[in-house]
């Protein structure tokens, strides 16, 4: 719980701000769609932003990648080591380290694997 909380400060901290920044630049056409009494309701706000993403090429074309990348590792021709190696190492050590407390205390807590 404490690593999704981790990941969702970062979103809050480095990734909305993009998007509020895209909205800023895009105003009048994401609040178009956004009732008067709603528009500072962030999650309308954003819903709105995001129907107007989906329908630019950026995002199409990034759709497309998307469904070949999880053919690809289903299929396993991809390599997914080298895939987002950061998070990858993060989400890693948090995992050992969390079992690793977990089994140290096995003999209170009992064995989560019975």
């Amino acid at each position: 719980m404490e690593a999704l909380n981790a990941y969702g400060d970062w979103v809050s901290s480095f990734v909305l701000p993009i998007a509020f920044q895209w909205i800023e630049e895009h105003k009048p056409e994401v609040y178009a769609s956004v009732p008067e009494e709603l528009k500072d309701d962030v999650g309308v706000v954003i819903a709105a932003a995001f129907r107007l993403i989906k329908e630019l090429p950026a995002y199409q074309s990034g759709m497309e990648k998307s469904a070949g990348f999880e053919a690809d590792v289903a299929s396993g021709a991809h390599d997914t080591s080298k895939t987002n190696p950061v998070w990858t190492g993060i989400v890693t050590k948090v995992r050992a380290d969390t079992e690793k407390a977990f089994a140290e205390q096995v003999s209170l807590l009992g064995d989560v694997e019975e």
